[in-house]
C-alpha cells in the first residue's frame, strides 16, 4: 500500500522528469532516475511475514464490569525477520483495556516467539468479538507498507449485572407441590410451623412436642408449612424504541439487568423461570430451573439487541397457549410506540394471569442524554406531553388490574422490585 510520503516521492520524480525533458537538463533527468529506483527498491522491502497468533482468554463469560486476561502469542514461523512489525489485536469499542496493550511493535527473528499480555474490562452487556489480530509491515523508509488481517476471533459473552435480592413476594396462584421455597397454607413437609395436632400412629417421633407433652400430658406433634415451587413468566421488550438514551442508559440495558436480577431470585428460589424477549423476533425460553437454565437465560439476556417493532398484543396471542396457568407474567417494557399494549395486559388479565409491568421510563433516559449534550433539553413543553400520555397508558394498565411500577432511572433496581405486592 502506498503512503502520503510515497505519493509525493512518485509526484516530485514524475515532475523533475518533465522539467529535465523539456529544459534538457541531465541533473534533473539523473535525480528523477535516482526517485524512481528509491522507490522501487522500497517496494520490494515490504513484506509480512508468516508470523501465526494464538490467543488464550481467562474466561470467555463473565457478567457486566467484570476483567478477563488476554494472552495472544506470537510465533515468527518464517526463516527471516519480520523487521518493522505493527501487531494490534483489534477490540469493540465497548471494551476497554486497562492493564497492558493490545498494540505492539516487534521484531521477530525466525522462529522466534514473543507475547502480548492485556486485561479488558466489559462494562455493558452484550456479545463482543475479540480478533481478528492485524499485523502490518512497512520498508525502512516508511513509504510503503502492507496490512494482513488473520481471523483468529473469539468470542465472549457479557451477562446483564445481577443484583442481590433478599425477598420479592411475588408467587403464582396455582402451585406445583414439589418442594421449593414458596410456603402453601397447608401441612406437609417443610421448615416453617404451621400448626400442633394430635400424634397419630406412624408420625415420627422427632415431631413430637415435648413441652406439650410435659403441659398437657398429652402426645402432640408439630406440623410444618409445605413448601412448593412456582412457574413464573418474564417478559423483556428489546424493540428498538427501547435504545433511546445513550448506549449505557436505555430501557433494554436497564431492563435486561431486572429480567437477570429476577431470575437469579426465582431460581434460587427453586421456582421455575421462563423468558420472552422480543423485538424484530420473538424468542421464548421454556420454564426451567437450575444453573444451566440460570445460564441459558442470561445469554439470551446479553444477546438481546434493540430492533424491530413486534406489536405485544401479537407476542401475548402467540404465548399465551403455552404459557403455565395463572403464573405470574412480569412484563419488563418502556411501552413506547405500541398501542397493542393495553390490550394485551387485558387478554393476559381474562385468562387470569396476574401481571407485572415493570416500565423504565425512556423519556427520563433521553432528557439525561441530552442534558449531557451541548444541545440542552430545549422546549420542555414536548417532554410534558410526552410524560402525560405516559401517566394515561400506566393508568390504563392499572384499570385492568396490573402491577404498574413506574421506573425513573435514578431508583435504583432493589427499591423498584420492593415495590412489587404480593398476587
Amino acid at each position: 500500500m502506498w503512503t502520503k510520503k510515497s505519493v509525493l516521492v512518485l509526484g516530485l520524480a514524475v515532475a523533475l522528469t518533465f522539467l529535465g525533458l523539456v529544459f534538457r537538463n541531465l541533473a534533473l533527468m539523473m535525480t528523477s532516475v535516482v526517485l524512481l529506483a528509491y522507490l522501487l527498491v522500497s517496494i520490494f522491502l515490504v513484506r509480512v511475514s508468516r508470523v501465526v497468533p494464538q490467543r488464550k482468554m481467562s474466561s470467555e463469560k463473565l457478567f457486566e464490569d467484570g476483567d478477563i486476561s488476554v494472552q495472544l502469542s506470537l510465533h515468527n514461523k518464517g526463516l527471516t525477520r519480520t523487521g518493522f512489525l505493527e501487531v494490534r489485536d483489534k477490540l469493540p469499542k465497548q471494551l476497554d483495556v486497562r492493564d497492558g496493550s493490545n498494540y505492539l511493535i516487534v521484531d521477530l527473528r525466525g522462529g522466534e516467539k514473543t507475547l502480548i499480555n492485556y486485561r479488558i474490562i466489559a462494562p455493558l452487556r452484550g456479545i463482543y468479538q475479540i480478533g481478528p489480530v492485524s499485523l502490518r509491515s512497512q520498508d525502512v523508509y516508511a513509504l510503503f507498507y502492507e496490512e494482513v488481517s488473520i481471523e483468529d476471533v473469539q468470542n465472549i459473552t457479557v451477562f446483564p449485572r445481577v443484583e442481590e435480592v433478599k425477598d420479592i413476594t411475588i408467587k403464582a396462584r396455582s402451585l406445583k407441590l414439589y418442594p421449593g421455597a414458596t410456603p402453601v397454607k397447608r401441612p406437609g413437609p417443610g421448615s416453617e410451623f404451621f400448626l400442633v395436632r394430635d400424634y397419630l400412629p406412624g408420625d415420627p417421633f422427632k415431631n413430637i412436642n415435648w413441652k406439650q407433652y410435659a403441659s398437657k400430658r398429652k402426645l402432640l406433634v408439630n406440623e410444618h408449612e409445605v413448601e412448593a415451587v412456582s412457574d413464573v413468566v418474564i417478559v423483556l421488550d428489546s424493540r428498538e424504541v427501547s435504545k433511546y438514551g445513550t448506549e449505557a442508559n436505555n430501557s433494554i440495558m436497564y431492563g435486561a439487568r431486572a429480567a437477570a436480577t429476577l431470575t437469579n431470585f426465582f431460581l434460587k428460589r427453586r421456582d421455575s423461570v421462563g423468558l420472552i424477549v422480543y423485538g424484530d423476533k420473538l424468542l421464548s425460553i421454556k420454564q426451567g430451573s437450575g444453573q444451566k437454565h440460570l445460564f441459558e437465560v442470561l445469554t439470551a439476556l446479553a444477546g438481546a439487541r434493540a430492533e424491530g417493532n413486534l406489536p405485544f398484543k401479537g407476542v401475548v396471542d402467540y404465548t399465551a397457549p403455552f404459557l403455565p396457568k395463572r403464573s405470574p407474567v412480569i412484563i419488563i417494557s418502556s411501552l413506547d410506540g405500541d398501542e397493542t399494549i393495553a390490550e394485551g395486559v387485558s387478554t393476559l388479565r381474562v385468562l387470569e394471569y396476574p401481571v407485572i409491568v415493570i416500565c423504565p421510563s425512556s423519556i427520563e433516559f433521553e432528557m439525561a442524554a441530552r442534558a449531557k449534550t451541548r444541545q440542552g433539553l430545549g422546549d420542555p413543553l414536548p417532554y410534558e406531553i410526552l410524560k402525560l400520555e405516559r401517566e394515561i397508558v400506566l393508568s390504563d394498565l392499572r384499570g385492568y388490574g396490573a402491577n404498574v411500577i413506574d421506573w425513573d432511572p435514578k431508583t435504583p433496581l432493589l427499591a423498584v422490585l420492593r415495590e412489587t405486592k404480593r398476587i
